[in-house]
């Protein structure tokens, strides 16, 4: 569902982005080249803001949410794929899970890799299979407000 909404949120994106710029261009080209009387630059400015940076602003927005909508859909196929295999990862999987060229996906679990401390093993084929641990997150004792630092810190590292 990630993705549906990654390519959509691209598309919009993009043309909100496109036809508030090309809109914002025309208006200050209008009043930088036709030095209009005080009313209508008034008026030049409310269609810049409402039809020129507006949409500019939401296309920027859409582009953004997009791409985290991207990101957080292959976040999704690793741990699928991490569940489904029991922490151990090959390239080739991953790459074929996620949609993603090798060097992209290899990028991510290499990233993943040293943010979860995994452990590598090379076959004699030479292929890489990612170990990760499949234990869950063990925080240590802590009163108050500690616990929940350590937890948000934790979080935090995941993404």
């Amino acid at each position: 569902m990630n993705r549906i909404w990654s390519v959509a949120g691209k598309v919009t994106g993009s043309l909100f982005l496109v036809s508030g710029g090309t809109v914002s261009i025309g208006i200050v080209l209008a009043m930088l080249l036709s030095h209009p009387p005080g009313w209508a630059i008034a008026i030049l400015y409310t269609l810049l803001i409402f039809f020129g940076l507006a949409p500019s602003a939401i296309g920027g927005l859409l582009l953004y949410m997009s791409s985290i909508a991207k990101r957080r859909s292959i976040q999704d196929r690793f741990f699928r794929l991490l569940q489904l295999n029991q922490g151990r990862i090959s390239l080739v999987e991953f790459a074929s899970a996620a949609r993603l060229e090798p060097a992209i996906a290899r990028r991510h679990l290499d990233q993943w890799a040293r943010e979860c401390f995994a452990d590598f093993e090379v076959t004699d084929t030479g292929d890489v299979y990612y170990i990760f641990s499949t234990e869950p997150l063990k925080l240590r004792s802590a009163t108050g407000f500690e616990a929940f630092r350590q937890a948000l810190r934790e979080l935090d590292r995941s993404f």
